[in-house]
């Protein structure tokens, strides 16, 4: 984030490592290391460091403006709530992200929930200038639930091929992109992965920048990637020739 000019960034969304360990737990998420790989790459430091780090460096970036949505498990969750208030973001919505499905467990209940944290720059007295699309999409949640801060979405299955052990659902980054920034706005993802962010907004024609430490997971968000450029370019044409005709 060193290389970003100062406050150029309309929104952040991000999904930072969660500070597990999913070598020791990947049969309690039911998945295999064999089909994963060892292409994870944890964080090992003060989680609270890291986490204050990685904001400082974001805050410098964002606009005056600029508004952010990070997706937490439970476990470090008032790490990453101390630092943005240490830092002096705004806290504006805590977010329950309801899936359907969650760990196994024996001796408590089962976790199956994301908390999702959506905060700007901006004091309260001027949180008109916040970009807020109030823009319904009944794919993601039923009716009203849309603009409520309880989001029923369902999580992908990853079904073959090469799997990172998570994965947003392109039902979550559209809604945050599209309520968050508006069309040609630049959105940051600083850790990237599979590449869910980027691919909302290549769908909703916001620019992005992406980062990535694992050159594995790099190289299959950038498959992705590709695939939906691809998809949409060929769209585009089709739409195109129809214009023609019809004009014609």
């Amino acid at each position: 984030m060193e290389q970003i000019e100062p406050e150029t960034i309309d929104l952040l969304l991000t999904d930072p490592p969660f500070g597990i360990n999913f070598d020791k737990v990947g049969s309690q998420y039911n998945r295999k290391q064999k089909e994963l790989g060892r292409i994870y790459t944890e964080i090992n430091e003060n989680y609270y460091e890291f986490t204050l780090q990685w904001l400082q460096a974001a805050w410098r970036v964002m606009k005056p403006t600029a508004s952010g949505f990070i997706f937490s498990g439970w476990n470090n969750l008032n790490e990453i709530l101390n630092s943005l208030s240490k830092i002096g973001f705004r806290l504006v919505n805590h977010i329950i992200w309801k899936y359907q499905f969650g760990v196994f467990t024996k001796k408590r209940f089962v976790s199956s929930h994301y908390h999702v944290l959506y905060f700007t720059k901006l004091p309260e007295n001027k949180d008109n200038l916040r970009t807020f699309n109030r823009i319904p999409d009944y794919s993601s949640s039923p009716g009203k639930l849309y603009f409520e801060d309880v989001w029923l979405i369902k999580r992908d299955y990853q079904k073959g091929g090469e799997k990172t052990p998570t994965r947003l659902p392109l039902a979550v980054t559209n809604k945050c992109v599209r309520m968050g920034s508006n069309e040609n706005d630049l959105v940051l993802e600083p850790f990237m992965g599979s590449g869910s962010v980027i691919l909302s907004c290549i769908q909703y024609n916001r620019k992005y920048i992406g980062f990535e430490i694992s050159e594995q997971i790099f190289n299959i968000a950038k498959k992705r990637i590709t695939q939906t450029e691809q998809q949409l370019n060929k769209r585009s044409n089709n739409l195109d020739g129809w214009l023609s005709k019809t004009q014609i």
